[in-house]
């Protein structure tokens, strides 16, 4: 059995930490608060579900989701190692829907400045290419419209993220490392904001408008 965290216990986490129990895969959740302050959300998930400080989830996990809004991200991932984890990093640099939601960022990949709150991490863009409510309603698929992607630069850490992509029953798209495919993942980039996922054949040809 495979482990995967959750860093913050958002809607996010809350979305996928229940699809990922059901799929066999061993949860950790943490926030900022503490593990006393999850136990009715912990008790809500049916499976190997469990909470712990960020720091013991980090440690225990295979994988680490940052389920956590871009404003979080300095102070949550302080004082924790990261060294050789697998990190998801499912942010993006604003704080809500709307246009004066964006955060600017000054032209620097949002994926560089999470780099370098995670220092060692292998760092794999995911997650983060639609609304959250489409993944939850998306997830398990029930046709052919099943895509998720994916960038990153660790080849063993993108195969990680692929396998866990597969047991929640989507099919994964690698788009190459994370500077060059997180690209089109990134907020605003040409595969983002569809509002439901791509099927294969409908993946493949936007890829190749992109490119």
């Amino acid at each position: 059995m495979s482990t995967i965290g959750f860093l913050g216990a958002g809607r996010l986490a809350q979305m996928l930490a229940p699809k990922a129990a059901k799929a066999g895969w061993k949860v950790i959740l943490s926030n900022s608060r503490g593990p006393d302050t999850m136990s009715e959300l912990v008790a809500g998930i049916d499976g190997d579900v469990t909470a712990a400080t960020p720091a013991d989830m980090v440690t225990a996990s295979d994988v680490v989701i940052l389920a956590i809004r871009w404003p979080q991200i300095a102070d949550a991932t302080a004082g924790i190692d990261w060294s050789g984890k697998v990190v998801v990093d499912a942010t993006n640099n604003r704080l809500g829907p709307k246009p004066e939601d964006f955060i600017d960022i000054g032209g620097v990949r949002s994926s560089d400045i999470v780099a370098g709150h995670v220092p060692g991490a292998r760092l794999v863009k995911a997650f983060n290419h639609e609304p959250i409510p489409v993944f939850g309603q998306s997830l398990p698929p029930q046709d052919d419209a099943k895509v998720l992607f994916l960038a990153g630069s660790d080849e063993h850490a993108n195969a990680l993220v692929a396998q866990f992509i597969r047991d929640l029953g989507a099919e994964p798209i690698d788009l190459g490392p994370i500077d060059q495919g997180g690209m089109l993942i990134a907020m605003g980039g040409p595969l983002t904001n569809k509002f439901k996922l791509y099927t294969k054949a409908d993946a493949e040809a936007a890829i190749s408008a992109a490119s």
